[in-house]
């Protein structure tokens, strides 16, 4: 053992012991700590099994701890168990004994995380070193998390009344009404030139400008318009200027109709393109979304698409759950709504119609709170790209919105809805307001 690292080998001798003898009064301190808690592996070991007996109700004492090592082939001595048990004095320490052995490992995972950002650090690359000190300082933030965490005394809280449950009171935090709340996390899938990428792009924009991205008017007072960053890991710069060029002279010309200030574009809206791909699982790369996350701090993120954010197999589970983890992370970190898109399958239904769900894992087919694909209408005119798309819900969403069931490519907004689309704001509305 490492004279440099702190630890209390008297503190994790003691919270072993005072559990061995007194399992009712010391058990919760033991199960508020994690097993890499402890300095040595071998007394983690002890903790765990001791944990797991805990847990499943089984008689906790010397005799019975050294049967289940043994069972479960834990390597320790049953005298040294009984040694350990024989230490013990006062339970009404634990509580104490069980904080300093987490100060300690909060103490270490410190160390541990400095040690490593240093090491980035003095190995920064000489022709992008700025990207190493970005994704060591996102590496030490997380050790610090870790640190502060797990030096803090952990609270079992209890779960919450049913009657205190329901009698808190629901707020909604709109970024459009009826139709997108923050934190929302949005798939939109089709086939290529079906549409979802321009979808996308007039959903950024209009609600940059605090205009409803699908019924075309200006929300409120006109000063509506959330912040949004754009981050294209498909189409090359040129693509992607003329496409937004083309969508927010629409938005612009929307407002002017309506009689309304122009948007200040640079305040409202922030874009960078990746085309090669960004792969989250990269601490480089992860650390310079979050940073452009903190410095445009957007209600809306439209990034993607999904399969050119990570480098794994496009199928592979792991990877799906990975991603799903990190851009979670992002998102309960930094409260934005995600838009994303993906490429739906060639599969096709039995009537022969094309499938939306998002190729890859099926994770992506649970992961979101709404998932539509774009798929060529019936009566589309058949030409390079589709004119009219019907909005195919391949998730069960979680809540009713106001999302339209048809699009057609429009003359003010490049996609405006169908007929029936203001009937369903109008109804959405009534029920909002419980009419």
């Amino acid at each position: 053992m490492s004279e440099h690292l702190a630890f209390d080998e008297y503190a994790e001798r003691a919270i072993l012991g005072l559990t061995l003898m007194h399992p009712d009064e010391c058990g919760d301190a033991l199960r508020s700590l994690e097993p890499s808690d402890f300095f040595s592996p071998k007394r983690g070991d002890l903790a765990a099994v001791v944990q797991g007996m805990l847990r499943s109700g089984q008689t906790v004492d010397p005799v019975t701890v050294a049967g289940q090592c043994q069972t479960q082939g834990v390597d320790w001595d049953p005298v040294k168990i009984f040694d350990l048990a024989h230490e013990s004095f006062r339970p009404e320490s634990a509580v104490d004994v069980s904080n300093r052995v987490r100060e300690m490992s909060g103490r270490r995972k410190l160390v541990s995380g400095c040690q490593r950002a240093i090491q980035r650090v003095e190995t920064a690359s000489l022709v992008d070193g700025g990207a190493d000190v970005r994704a060591a300082v996102t590496e030490l933030r997380e050790f610090c998390d870790t640190a502060e965490a797990t030096a803090t005394e952990t609270q079992h809280t209890l779960p919450t009344a049913m009657d205190d449950f329901l009698a808190q009171e629901d707020t909604r935090n709109w970024l459009v009404p009826g139709l997108l709340e923050r934190m929302d996390r949005t798939i939109v899938t089709g086939a290529e030139g079906g549409g979802k990428s321009v979808l996308c792009s007039q959903m950024a924009a209009c609600l940059a400008a605090g205009v409803h991205p699908f019924s075309g008017g200006v929300m409120g007072d006109g000063k509506q318009g959330v912040r949004v960053l754009v981050i294209d890991c498909e189409n090359s710069p040129a693509q992607s200027r003329r496409r937004y060029r083309w969508v927010i002279n629409r938005v612009n010309e929307v407002r002017q109709r309506d009689e309304f200030a122009r948007v200040n574009w640079g305040e409202q809206m922030a874009i960078d393109m990746r085309p090669q791909g960004i792969d989250l699982s990269n601490a480089r790369d992860l650390a310079w979304v979050e940073h452009a996350i903190q410095a445009c701090a957007p209600d809306l993120l439209v990034f993607g698409p999904l399969y050119k954010m990570h480098r794994g197999e496009i199928n592979d589970e792991k990877a799906a759950r990975e991603l799903s983890w990190i851009l979670d992370g992002l998102r309960e970190r930094y409260g934005f709504a995600l838009l994303t898109e993906a490429h739906a399958g060639n599969g096709t239904s039995v009537t022969g119609e094309r499938l939306m769900r998002p190729i890859g894992s099926s994770l992506w087919r649970r992961w979101p709170e709404f998932g539509f694909g774009l798929r060529r209408a019936e009566n589309d005119p058949g030409e390079g790209r589709a004119k009219v798309v019907d909005v195919v819900p391949w998730r069960g969403a979680r809540e009713e919105r106001a999302w339209p069931e048809q699009l057609n490519y429009g003359t003010t907004l490049p996609w405006i809805p169908d007929g029936d689309y203001w009937e369903m704001l109008r109804e959405f509305e009534r029920n909002e307001n419980g009419e």
